[in-house]
């Protein structure tokens, strides 16, 4: 079987992409993929990708923000175009397209090849308002998800939230659920932790992921000396969380460097309780999951989580942490308390982690896609 995987950015920096090609050859397929020259493409990186791998790009009077409408316009169609091609090029049995943007081209060569087409949305993309803001745009892409779902032959998500409104706004069959989780064998029980009960968040500052409110919940925890609250990552916001914690001289509060992605789960395993705030400040967001809480489980880690679909159905299921019922620093701060007091909570909380991360796990989650793929093709065997 050969599959192509498609993706607009420039691969290296989509872990999940980079999971399932590493999947896709472990289980003696044949891979392909394509991306798209993003901002942080990294020929070096690229060419470490254990595939061949097609990095598409327009002209340079099209690259950046600065651009006039009907420039913007002719840099989509061309993209689009590009990609189409490029996937063409590959003469896959199957294309597997990550997101809507992928979506839409990779459905045009699935038409020219008259191959099957695997759908994998990362995200409710039309619902996220930092990639679509446009309301004209977000009716446009609507239309084309909504015509081409219904002529796919699988589609995926990564939340059993998502799925339900996937399954609802079409009509269409519920979505297979293969979850963002980590691999098995980046599970990590470290017995050496950092100084005192950290709680920790990690991953890109922005908003809608609690970041603000564990700076917030910091003073409220200063007479318990022992409980240190710590974030890992970059991103925007790092200069202004760093000015609140002096102005609320928060010196129970500590920035981690940033690790690789390889080092992540690694470094949250010194912690003992990891934080996933996904606020609902979008539809998007709302019926996501965070990743990050996959990641806590795979280190071990009690979780305390925002209250939104995905985040109960899974603590309902495994019993892993504590859902807050409001995204407040008064609400962050009595779950802290309970994880911190309660040791018997807390252990039965960690065990628990570690026992989801043992079930839950991307080669597990991956196996399921790969049967019904292997379904799909019926006499076309994969090398192995």
């Amino acid at each position: 079987m050969k599959i192509c995987d498609v993706v607009l950015n420039s691969i290296w920096y989509d872990p999940r992409v980079r999971k399932q090609i590493a999947e896709y050859i472990r289980n003696g397929f044949e891979v392909s993929c394509v991306g798209f020259k993003c901002m942080r493409y990294d020929a070096k990186k690229v060419s470490e990708l254990p595939c061949k791998a097609d990095i598409v790009s327009v002209k340079k009077r099209y690259e950046g923000k600065k651009l006039s409408v009907f420039q913007k316009i002719i840099r989509e169609y061309l993209k689009k175009k590009d990609v189409t091609e490029a996937i063409i090029a590959q003469k896959p049995d199957l294309i597997h397209a990550n997101d809507l943007n992928a979506l839409i081209p990779a459905y045009k060569a699935a038409k020219k090849l008259k191959c099957k087409l695997i759908y994998d949305s990362h995200e409710v993309y039309i619902e996220n308002n930092n990639i679509v803001v446009k309301k004209l745009y977000r009716i446009y892409l609507k239309f084309q998800e909504k015509y081409i779902v219904k002529r796919i032959d699988k589609m995926v998500c990564v939340s059993n939230a998502a799925a339900e409104y996937f399954a609802k706004i079409y009509n269409i069959e519920k979505p297979m659920v293969v979850t963002n989780c980590s691999l098995a064998s980046e599970n990590c029980i470290s017995e050496e932790k950092n100084s005192g009960f950290e709680v920790l968040n990690h991953g890109q500052f922005y908003n809608g992921r609690g970041y603000d409110i564990m700076v917030e919940a910091a003073p409220s925890l200063k007479a318990f000396p022992d409980i240190k609250l710590a974030i890992r990552g970059y991103g925007i916001l790092e200069e202004q969380l760093r000015k609140r914690v002096e102005e609320l001289h928060a010196d129970n509060f500590i920035f981690h460097p940033p690790v690789s992605v390889e080092k992540l789960i690694e470094s949250a395993s010194r912690s003992m309780v990891g934080v996933a705030i996904t606020e609902p400040i979008c539809l998007n967001f709302k019926l996501s999951v965070s990743n990050k809480l996959f990641e806590y489980a795979a280190a071990g880690l009690p979780v305390i989580m925002s209250d939104i679909p995905e985040h109960r159905y899974l603590n309902e299921k495994y019993n892993f942490g504590v859902i807050i019922p409001e995204n407040t620093p008064e609400a962050l701060s009595k779950a802290i308390l309970k994880l911190y007091e309660d040791k018997d909570f807390y252990n039965k909380c960690a065990e628990n982690a570690k026992r989801m991360a043992e079930k839950i796990n991307w080669e597990n989650e991956f196996k399921k896609l790969i049967d019904v793929e292997e379904d799909l093709l019926g006499g076309i065997k994969h090398n192995a």
